[in-house]
């Protein structure tokens, strides 16, 4: 990696509640205690949470606009061409009708606006979510969040991506370290994420459904073509962390570190105060503390930040 280039990282998981966010937000918050600019991204859109594990307020809000199609009637031939053309089936065309749009599935392609003969279907918009951008403690922090019933959460990952390529052009150096929360699972919005990315940290739990998601998530890592390695948390769950910990190695899946069940995390968490803040009041001899400083020495190595 080029040294005068920012970091980005990849934090993501095939499950939900593995404490993805809980790690990318302790990464960034290591990282910017150490003086480094930190940028933190929040990609899980249909339920951003970042800004409340910092308990910070989200300001600079910001509509995204979606592409919907309007018929104009009176320029309209009824031919039926868009209906026919359109992959979502999203309008709906009755001979000798004009087309109706069923706008929950249209996919703002804009096919049917660019290929109409009568220049009939015009570009119209509506509001599908928002992106906003704020500081937190010394913290940025951009993040996204989808409108509840719409369905198009890659769109706000688009935008929220767009902002962040826009800044790093005007401005290259104002970043060190990068950071990229993303929704759990496999699907569109987090490949957009992972391959932005210089490396990918999944974070995984010592359960049978978390190794099963943990592989589909490597499956698509190992298909974008980026190094990944993987936070095991909650890894003292009923004792079955060597176990665990052997069943990755044997699928060779490299560790970064694991985390175990600790009540200072649990606290910090219900809170809003990142356990690892340098001004936090939690135990720094914790086992949970200790952890997360093991993982973020062996993120540095692995960065080429230290030897």
């Amino acid at each position: 990696m080029n040294s005068k280039k920012s970091k980005i990282i990849c934090i993501t998981g095939g499950k939900g509640g593995t404490g993805k966010t809980l790690c990318a937000v302790n990464i960034a918050i290591m990282f910017k205690n150490e003086g480094k600019k930190v940028l933190l991204i929040d990609g899980d859109v249909e339920n951003p949470n970042t800004y409340l594990l910092l308990n910070g307020k989200l300001e600079n809000k910001k509509d995204v606009p979606f592409f919907k199609p309007k018929i104009n009637e009176d320029k309209c031939s009824k031919c039926g061409l868009c209906a026919k053309n359109c992959l979502a089936n999203a309008l709906l065309h009755i001979k000798d009708a004009f087309p109706i749009p069923i706008l929950t599935v249209c996919s703002g392609c804009q096919l049917c606006y660019k290929i109409c003969p009568e220049n009939a279907i015009e570009a119209d918009s509506k509001t599908i979510g928002f992106i906003y951008s704020t500081k937190i403690n010394g913290l940025s922090l951009f993040l996204g969040e989808l409108m509840p019933s719409e369905a198009r959460s890659a769109a706000i990952v688009e935008a929220l991506l767009e902002k962040f390529e826009e800044i790093l052009e005007a401005e290259p150096e104002k970043f060190d370290i990068i950071i990229l929360d993303t929704a759990p699972g496999a699907h569109c919005d987090v490949e957009l994420l992972i391959a932005n990315a210089d490396i990918v940290i999944p974070i995984t739990e010592p359960t049978k459904f978390g190794k099963l998601d943990l592989i589909r998530i490597m499956e698509l890592i190992m298909l974008l073509g980026k190094e990944s390695r993987v936070i095991v948390n909650r890894s003292s769950l009923l004792g079955f962390r060597d176990q665990f910990l052997k069943e990755l190695e044997e699928e060779n899946i490299k560790i970064l570190g694991d985390i175990p069940l600790d009540s200072d995390i649990v606290e910090s968490y219900c809170q809003g105060t990142p356990i690892m803040d340098s001004n936090s009041v939690f135990d720094r001899e914790g086992a949970g503390y200790r952890a997360f400083n093991k993982i973020y020495e062996n993120l540095k190595k692995w960065l080429g930040i230290i030897k």
